[in-house]
């Protein structure tokens, strides 16, 4: 690859290739009818490109006629010398082309991280609506992508790109479409990867031509991280089958640096199922410029192939990729020799036509894997493709290291005894988007040094789950375990059993492996009961937890004695009752009345596409109302612009929330650290109105009312008279409200306040109780502490 990023394997059309070999264009056509071994069009739709590799090395044999060759070309000279000394000065106009492009659109610093945060939501948000139209979430992603790819690539097309509206008729809008959609598909032809972003860019349908614009300039700055994570955007609402899904990239950071270590050495990196290129675009950001770095792939899959090619055209380094096949052992030629130092993959384990079929000839190196099992086919290839003292991480199904078929067993037996297999992580459930299988991953390597045990590592109870979506694997677990492993294999600073992030690790001697039938599953050599391996660890632990817990109960006898202070006396007989039974200084009022009731944004105006992780502001939803609070665990957040078109749902301090529809939760207060918030479409907020300066209500006295289980079966009753359970402001307006005196309010709150911190300490004791027994317990029970 040259300094424009363009590929030595570029895909060129018939035109392209006759002008560079100074021939007409029905001499190609030609040249493909008459000879049998001409190179094999790569189809791409309804045209048929040819890698220019191929070509080349067919061209080498064939000289140019002397009626032919101009006056600097002498005899012997042939049309592949022709053609190199043309892609000579076509690529080096294609330098000075991006190179004065990068002059006009500016090389500043990229976004930062919020900034791109910010980008990327209004493009996921309010412009994907405006621009796709009736086009698919896929289609606008595949325009979002084409754009970053453009500008980040240096294609010269894209300083060509408006950046002002000067044109909103719909004929301009559909050119502008196939414009980036066109010149996204040349740059793609000329890196080798297979074209196709026009037909699906074209597809749109934006309401007009200013809003094209309008993303054109919204994805400028974006770089090779917003394009990642538009990557990510298009894996998570394409919903591609199992052979097409991508890999978390957490799962890739944690497979390189688990695989490579601490070195950096790697400089032919290969995956064999590419996907959309996150395994070797990770390669490419650790190694990219420390070592002569070369990247190589293979996928059935064209769609997600062009990803790839995208994704990985973007670091400036050598990249072949090829439209390879689901099963590369039942090729013609097979294994092909890549001699990786390095492989990462997550090949399909259920593809149909990847199955191994039986034939003669074939080498398999650990014996013939069952017909119904491509993974141990996959194994094979990985191992066969691999150098001497090379590595590799390979995502498999847990299922195949505990299976109980015999010719599977027999395969692990023979990669264990020739000390194939160094580590095995079981990794957490539901980490991909796109399968729900449990995975683990296989560390292999080919090295003539003896391995004496197998690293086995049980991380399946890390990760957090996400508010939607799959789980999520922190970088503080993904550390966590690559520095067990490499812990490991350096030989120091290795812990047996229970690790300081929650995952187990057992380094077991080829016997114990032997004497489970060659088992390859985690669960066959961790014990969840495991506690540290030092016993002094387990002393001071267990110290930890009782000190928490005589602090705790300290706290808590504080609060009794407050509460043991409280004292009640009957209402005095003399007092006169209402005809409803209250003290005539108390009035039975609509909560109307008392507070103002405002409904949460319609969907329309908060909808999913503009919440995220990353925004400025936290948004409460019916599901952070527990136990009369606000648990802002697990919360989305909107940007500043979003916020500031929805002020009037913003939250002040003693502001109350009741759920709206679905689910009746307990209602909550707002408290001092909510300050700003905005609430969601399914929620009420009630604000207590004031006279001459003060509330009508007391918050923490209308909560205690609210939360009242006969206040909670009225409002039931009511959301129940609708189809869909739902409590509507006018309805809430009408519950009956015993209000007494301000004074009385207070008093009345001051003492419910101290018994639920009452509550709340009991609670707490109870957590450090339980974690100090069940601390005591572990150690007490694997005899790392014994009872004095």
């Amino acid at each position: 690859m040259d300094g424009t990023g363009l590929s030595d394997d570029r895909l060129l059309s018939r035109a392209e290739l006759a002008e560079l070999a100074g021939v007409m264009r029905p001499a190609v056509t030609n040249w493909q009818r008459r000879y049998e071994d001409y190179p094999e069009p790569v189809r791409a739709g309804e045209t048929e490109l040819f890698s220019l590799r191929a070509v080349l090395g067919w061209l080498d044999s064939r000289p140019i006629p002397s009626r032919a060759r101009t006056s600097d070309e002498p005899a012997g000279f042939t049309y592949a010398d022709r053609m190199r000394r043309n892609l000579v000065v076509s690529d080096d106009a294609r330098r000075r082309a991006a190179a004065l492009d990068g002059e006009a659109v500016g090389n500043g610093p990229l976004s930062d991280e919020e900034g791109r945060a910010r980008q990327l939501a209004q493009l996921l948000g309010p412009m994907a609506d405006a621009v796709r139209g009736g086009g698919s979430m896929t289609d606008y992603l595949a325009l979002l992508l084409s754009l970053v790819f453009l500008q980040v690539s240096g294609s010269p097309r894209s300083v060509s790109l408006p950046r002002t509206v000067r044109n909103r008729s719909r004929a301009a809008t559909t050119a502008l479409l196939q414009e980036i959609g066109e010149a996204a598909d040349d740059a793609l032809r000329l890196r080798g990867v297979p074209p196709g972003m026009r037909a699906a860019v074209v597809r749109l349908e934006p309401r007009e031509y200013g809003d094209v614009v309008e993303v054109i300039r919204l994805t400028d700055g974006l770089g090779i991280e917003g394009f990642r994570q538009l990557v990510d955007q298009f894996g998570s609402r394409a919903a591609l089958p199992s052979g097409e899904f991508f890999t978390p990239r957490a799962v890739v950071r944690l497979m390189l640096d688990a695989a490579m270590g601490d070195k950096d050495t790697a400089q032919r990196v290969y995956d064999p199922y590419v996907r959309a290129g996150e395994m070797l675009d990770g390669a490419a950001e650790r190694l990219g410029g420390v070592v002569p770095l070369t990247l190589c792939g293979e996928s059935p899959q064209r769609g997600t192939l062009r990803l790839a090619g995208m994704n990985l055209a973007l670091h400036g380094v050598p990249v072949e990729l090829e439209a390879g096949t689901a099963a590369p052992w039942n090729e013609p030629v097979w294994p092909k020799g890549h001699q990786a130092d390095l492989i990462l993959t997550n090949p399909p384990f259920n593809a149909h036509g990847a199955v191994p079929k039986p034939r003669e000839g074939i080498d398999w190196p650990y014996g013939p894997p069952p017909p119904g099992s491509p993974a141990f086919a996959w194994l094979q290839h990985v191992l066969v493709s691999l150098k001497d003292e090379g590595h590799a991480g390979v995502v498999m199904p847990v299922s195949a290291g505990a299976s109980t078929d015999v010719r599977e067993r027999e395969i692990r037996g023979r990669l264990v005894e020739d000390g194939v297999v160094e580590c095995i992580v079981a990794l957490p459930p539901q980490l991909f988007s796109g399968a729900q299988v449990s995975v683990c991953l296989w560390f292999l390597r080919r090295s003539a040094a003896a391995r004496e045990e197998i690293l086995f590592v049980d991380a399946q109870e890390l990760g957090d789950k996400a508010t939607r979506g799959p789980r999520v694997l922190p970088d503080e677990h993904v550390g966590a375990v690559t520095k067990t492993v490499q812990a490991w294999r350096r030989g120091t600073g290795f812990r047996l059993g229970r690790q300081n992030a929650g995952h187990l690790a057992v380094a077991a001697p080829l016997e114990a492996v032997r004497s489970t039938g060659y088992s390859l599953s985690p669960a066959d050599y961790v014990d969840r009961w495991m506690s540290t391996a030092s016993p002094a660890d387990a002393a001071t632990e267990t110290a930890d937890t009782k000190r928490t817990l005589s602090m705790t109960r300290r706290r808590t006898k504080a609060v009794d004695d407050v509460v043991d202070a409280l004292s009640y006396g009957p209402l005095p007989s003399a007092v006169v009752l209402s005809y409803d039974g209250l003290p005539h200084d108390w009035r039975r009022v609509p909560l109307g009345e008392l507070v103002d009731i405002t409904a949460g944004p319609s969907y329309s105006r908060l909808p999913a596409e503009v919440r995220s992780t990353a925004g400025d502001l936290r948004v409460v939803m019916p599901k952070h109302l527990r136990e009369g609070r606000i648990d802002d665990r697990d919360m989305e957040k909107v940007s500043v612009d979003v916020a500031r078109a929805l002020a009037r749902f913003r939250l002040r301090p003693g502001d109350i929330l009741c759920v709206r529809s679905g689910a009746q939760m307990p209602p909550a207060l707002v408290e001092e650290a909510q300050d700003g918030w905005l609430f969601s479409t399914n929620l009420l907020r009630l604000r207590a109105l004031e006279s001459d300066g003060k509330p009508l209500v007391l918050p923490g006295y209308l909560l205690a009312h609210l939360s009242l289980p006969e206040t909670a079966r009225w409002l039931k009753e009511y959301a129940r008279s609708t189809a869909v359970p739902s409590l509507s402001a006018a309805t809430l307006a009408l519950l009956p409200v015993p209000l007494p005196p301000l004074a009385h309010q207070r008093r009345i709150s001051a003492a419910l306040d101290a018994v639920d911190a009452q509550i709340t300490a009991h609670r707490e004791l109870v957590q450090a109780a339980t974690r100090h027994r069940s601390t005591l317990a572990a150690h007490l029970l694997t005899g790392v502490l014994v009872p004095e």
